[in-house]
């Protein structure tokens, strides 16, 4: 089994290789293929569900967008008046967020290549959207932890849901070229995932964890989870 740090370097890689351009293609107006674009207005479903729960003002608010990719969500969360850090691995990612802030936006919104393991500072909330889904979980577990450590009110990520469906195309997927190839997803079984989990997060952290919905379309799942003080 890998470690964190190679499934970290591995992701890293990825994005800073082949995949930062289909990501900066899939985040922006550019035309794109009709399954990309399915994508595209899927993710749009769950970024939609992810601020839904989330103050409409969010001045005085501190927020870590980890692994913010091009930017979009921080953008959103600054236009909201909070102030945002924004990280992501790939260094690439990175620079096209830098590129698309607006002007506007610059005293609200800081861009950084780094870790999710790093220690950032406190922040009143944390978004993981589709931040997580590469990693096994008890790598996950203890991204979680760490990050549980400097949240005032809740942190909110994504996990993919397994379902003979998924599993179906991603072993389809692995007859890709394997430069094309993501990196590997890790469905779990959110039921089991809450049950084990919810009274530790409880007795140790103090927090509650939820699930909030998802998005089950054909070429993107996702399930919205809250960690909630």
């Amino acid at each position: 089994m890998r470690t964190y740090s190679q499934n970290r370097d591995k992701i890293a890689e990825y994005f800073n290789k082949t995949g930062f351009r289909a990501w900066e293609a899939l985040t922006n107006e550019t035309p794109v293929s009709k399954i990309r674009l399915k994508v595209r207005q899927s993710r749009e479903k769950m970024r939609r569900k992810i601020l839904s729960i989330l103050p409409n003002d969010l001045s005085g608010k501190r927020v870590l967008d980890a692994g913010c990719g091009p930017g979009q969500f921080s953008i959103e969360l600054a236009q909201r008046g909070a102030s945002v850090l924004g990280i992501d691995i790939s260094s690439n990612l990175i620079e096209i967020a830098k590129k698309r802030l607006p002007e506007k936006l610059k005293t609200n919104i800081e861009f950084e290549t780094s870790d999710m393991m790093k220690d950032h500072g406190k922040f009143d909330y944390i978004i993981l959207m589709d931040s997580l889904i590469h990693y096994p979980e008890n790598d996950t577990m203890c991204l979680l932890e760490s990050l549980l450590k400097n949240t005032n009110e809740k942190i909110i990520f994504t996990l993919v849901p397994s379902n003979f469906i998924l599993s179906l195309k991603l072993k389809i997927g692995r007859l890709l070229p394997r430069a094309d190839r993501s990196p590997t997803l890790s469905p779990l079984n959110i039921n089991n995932f809450i049950k084990e989990y919810q009274k530790k997060f409880d007795k140790e952290f103090g927090v509650s964890l939820a699930s909030i919905g998802k998005v089950n379309d054909l070429f993107y799942t996702s399930e919205v989870l809250e960690l909630k003080k």
